[in-house]
């Protein structure tokens, strides 16, 4: 059967052996964490991007948008101020003698 020496023999591998695993699972559970946290980190980093382009895209859609406007605005007034000031110009020569 097993005597004293053959059990501390046992006892002593078993205890090198949880040891050796203790340690090896120190040592790799953090690896893992930070696998776990750099996939993590990565997916909200994507999603970021893609809400920062959309933004991106729709505010350029916008600016487009209002910047057309402002010129046609501009070009709308500025033809505007031509005709009056043809109507000003010709109403001056109607009543104004030349000499």
């Amino acid at each position: 059967m097993l005597d004293q020496a053959t059990l501390t023999f046992i006892l002593g591998i078993l205890a090198i052996g949880g040891t050796a695993f203790g340690i090896w699972s120190s040592i790799r559970k953090p690896q893992e964490d930070s696998k776990v946290n750099d996939a993590v980190f990565d997916v909200k980093f994507q999603s970021l991007e893609k809400m920062v382009c959309n933004l991106r895209d729709n505010h350029i859609h916008t600016l487009d948008q209002k910047f057309d406007k402002h010129i046609l605005d501009q070009q709308t007034t500025t033809e505007a101020n031509i005709r009056q000031m043809t109507r000003i110009e010709t109403l001056l020569e109607e009543r104004l003698p030349r000499k």
